[in-house]
């Protein structure tokens, strides 16, 4: 097996243990530290990236070159010592593989550590996964080396971790998480929760046959009380200002900017994320208005038959017309009559409200991937005890109730969940 770097100063040597684990003969494997000029349309870099994105069926959007270019500048100033990689695996000159390593910083304090917080360098897999030539779709073993590899790659460079930031329970990556144990080590601190989707039938509209009448009639309820409430879709280039504009209107006076900080800014990164979905026919987010006044919103985009549910806000003052359920029926309506996908994504975290419109429950988390040392052993004792005890604690409040008022207070300034 023929191992080189490019844009790096070692080379990457593989432990026998790698070597033993992959039995793939003549790969090509180098690891590039992006400039700008590789991520020009005209660049061979680019074209051949480009070429394995359009041919991979499981691609996701920040597996496209141009959301890694929409993201360079972001990275650079965060990050102006440490640059993002991209790896190549080649075979006989095919490019068979990609995936991208972005420099990120996790606090213990994020990881549920409890005492001084102390900061973690290392990389996370944009996609939480590779571009896969289709000749290797469903090879595990080949996954898997491609993980170990990269793993490696990321230690040589003096980061402490891989991190994936949303792992599905039943993902190919989980199975070769699984299969890694013993040879690296693992730390998820969010665990893997529930996740909601909806699987949409074939006719979207039978979508709503799964509810009973009785349901049905509340919905259209919900709506006809709210009917001077309108819904906006958001899909072309040209209204992602004025949607940005209100959707930060919104979030000033959210519950969810209120509790975590404010959610949209209304900033170049922003625009220039919701402008490469747009230009890349994905973008389909949604305003609800009162007159002129938006009241809630949703950052949504859609993929390859999934709509992803990213970011969701309302004002508070209009708590009790149950502006998040109504924008949410709208849009359910919207999707389930025009340009319909197969899956809605609810995305991570759970919700009563999740769980009551979606068909499916499924689990996903975030997962730390380390090398098997004995400083990291230390470290993941360290942070399991700590979570163990911070679940604990959670556990308790629950059972007693407070968790959840707390939670409604924080939310909506009054107990009961809406």
């Amino acid at each position: 097996m023929n191992m080189n770097l490019t844009c790096t100063q070692h080379d990457l040597s593989l432990d026998p243990e790698i070597e033993n684990a992959a039995p793939f003969d003549d790969l090509q494997i180098s690891f590039h530290a992006v400039q700008m000029e590789d991520l020009q349309p005209m660049s061979q870099f680019y074209q051949d990236w480009l070429a394995l994105f359009e041919q991979d069926p499981h691609a996701l959007l920040n597996h496209h070159p141009d959301y890694l270019l929409y993201l360079h500048p972001q990275l650079q100033k965060s990050f102006p010592d440490r640059p993002s990689y991209v790896m190549f695996c080649r075979h006989q000159d095919t490019l068979i593989a990609a995936g991208i390593c972005c420099p990120k910083n996790l606090s213990t304090k994020i990881l549920r550590g409890m005492g001084p917080a102390r900061v973690l360098q290392g990389y996370y897999l944009k996609g939480n996964s590779f571009l896969l030539h289709q000749g290797h779709q469903g090879n595990s073993a080949f996954l898997e080396f491609l993980l170990e590899t990269t793993l490696k790659f990321c230690q040589q460079q003096h980061g402490a971790f891989l991190f994936l930031e949303d792992v599905h329970l039943d993902s190919p990556v989980k199975d070769c998480l699984d299969r890694l144990e013993g040879r690296c080590l693992t730390y998820s601190h969010t665990g893997y929760q529930p996740r909601s989707l909806i699987r949409f039938p074939e006719n979207a509209a039978d979508y709503w046959n799964q509810f009973r009448s009785k349901s049905r009639r509340k919905h259209r309820k919900m709506i006809r009380d709210n009917s001077h409430l309108k819904l906006v879709r958001i899909t072309e280039p040209d209204q992602i200002a004025d949607f940005l504009s209100a959707a930060h209107q919104v979030s000033k006076n959210s519950w969810q900017s209120q509790r975590l900080g404010l959610r949209v800014k209304n900033n170049d990164q922003e625009v220039n994320e919701l402008m490469f979905y747009a230009l890349h026919g994905a973008l389909r987010s949604y305003l609800l208005m009162d007159g002129d006044r938006p009241v809630a919103f949703k950052i949504s985009n859609q993929f390859q038959g999934i709509f992803n549910d990213l970011e969701f806000g309302f004002d508070l003052d209009y708590a009790s017309d149950s502006p998040g359920e109504t924008l949410l029926l709208l849009i359910l309506e919207d999707l389930t009559e025009h340009d319909s996908p197969c899956t809605y994504d609810f995305g991570e975290g759970d919700a009563q409200y999740k769980q009551r419109y979606s068909s499916e429950i499924t689990h996903s988390g975030a997962v730390m991937l380390l090398s098997n040392t004995l400083k990291n052993k230390s470290l993941l004792c360290y942070l399991n005890s700590s979570r163990g005890i911070d679940q604990a604690a959670r556990n308790l409040l629950k059972t007693t109730g407070i968790y959840t008022g707390l939670r409604q207070l924080v939310r909506y300034g009054r107990l009961g969940s809406r």
